[in-house]
């Protein structure tokens, strides 16, 4: 019989599915159909900067608002259907600079800040029932995605950017229709040996207010660190890894292949990740990850082809694939509930968003002094170096919980 936490889990798998399929189209290609139109590798990758700048100030204020104004619902509403006309404009504005930047700047704040959106609804989702598997939903998400860079990187290939655009859009409206239809996850009938769920906040934060419970929160200022010094280097690799492609031979076709890739190698540690952490404790899952981002990160600068960088990607299954369930997962747990959605934004706008501010503009740097994209996965690796050393000195000084 399925049940109303199945029911609620695959109704979050779709909308996993159907938000990352419609990301793909942008945040997999974009810096190839920036150099396509005839953008150098710097300016696309120093665009790629601005907008993670865009993200990071976005995320924090999107959680706040989610905390204590709108739920996260209205606001993925909201966002995804401002994003469809700019996914349609976006191939047609590109022979003209300032309305590029100007799409990108929208198209970052209506759907690429949204993934940390969609990490805060889920987690939520939990509250209200605690059976929802997050892993099993974010592992949906990089299964569809790998599909969908697959495809996307050939119809790309063979038609043109505009095609790909167009399929994010439909998909984009598809994942409007399946948020619409996910309201509340409330439980009528709660397995006496599950947790009970934990309690919705209740009276409004202020913004001084909120600041101050997380910085008082050292286990998250933690994860904010290490987090912010591992992606630091591990943000190169949607920006930097078209440019290795094509410098190794490779098109478009081969730039969704390689995302494709690193995406259907999430989807085993997602999938799993629940039980993973029933025996194994949080704070070791992240640290394995750390390693693992590291070797990743230093081998691709060593990559000789396009057979061995694509086999070197598989170990996103072992850094990114097992780092970001694991750290959503022990937010939930950490982090008080009144603040709950602005941890989550935060923490995805510091790893995902200022990292990648620091990280795209060293690497900007270092290619347009140097040509050579290979010494910008030397400054990753050992950015993740960096990031693994902060996590095992939070160990040592036992500011993990």
């Amino acid at each position: 019989m399925m049940t109303e936490s199945r029911k609620n889990t695959l109704h979050a798998m779709l909308l996993e599915a159907f938000f990352w399929m419609s990301s793909c189209a942008y945040g997999g290609f974009i810096v190839t159909m920036l150099t396509d139109y005839g953008y150098s590798s710097a300016t696309a990758t120093a665009l790629m900067t601005c907008m993670a700048a865009v993200s990071f100030i976005a995320q924090p204020i999107t959680g706040y608002l989610c905390d204590n104004y709108f739920s996260q619902r209205k606001l993925y509403l909201v966002l995804i259907s401002c994003s469809v006309p700019l996914y349609l404009l976006l191939s047609r504005s590109m022979a003209f600079m300032p309305l590029t930047v100007l799409c990108m700047f929208f198209i970052t704040l209506t759907m690429q800040q949204v993934s940390g959106l969609v990490d805060a609804w889920l987690v939520h989702l939990q509250q209200e029932d605690p059976r929802i598997n997050y892993g099993l939903c974010r592992g949906t998400g990089s299964l569809t995605y790998a599909a969908a860079a697959q495809v996307m990187g050939a119809v790309t290939a063979r038609y043109s950017h505009d095609a790909r655009m167009l399929m994010g859009a439909v998909l984009a409206v598809i994942s409007l229709v399946v948020a619409f239809t996910l309201r509340g996850a409330k439980v009528t009938h709660r397995d006496p040996r599950e947790p009970e769920p934990a309690p919705l906040p209740k009276n409004r934060l202020g913004t001084v207010e909120t600041i101050r419970v997380l910085v008082k929160n050292k286990t998250y200022l933690l994860m904010l660190c290490m987090s912010f010094t591992l992606f630091l280097g591990s943000s190169s690799l949607n920006t930097f890894l078209p440019v290795l492609v094509k410098e190794l031979g490779g098109n478009s076709a081969q730039v969704g292949t390689i995302f494709a890739v690193c995406a259907i190698s999430e989807v085993p540690a997602m999938f799993l990740m629940s039980a993973i952490l029933r025996r194994f404790k949080a704070k070791y899952v992240i640290l394995f990850s750390c390693v693992f981002y590291t070797l990743r990160l230093t081998l691709t600068c060593l990559a000789p082809n396009l057979t061995l960088l694509f086999a070197i990607q598989i170990m996103q299954g072992l850094s990114f694939a097992v780092l970001w369930p694991a750290s959503i997962n022990y937010l939930n747990r950490i982090v008080e509930d009144q603040v709950k959605s602005t941890a989550v934004m935060t923490y995805s706008s510091v790893a995902l968003g200022i990292a990648g501010i620091f990280g795209n503009a060293i690497g900007t740097l270092i290619l347009s002094l140097t040509g050579n994209v290979r010494l910008v996965f030397v400054f990753a690796g050992t950015a993740a170096a960096a990031g693994l050393m902060i996590g095992l000195f939070g160990l040592a000084r036992k500011i993990w919980k």
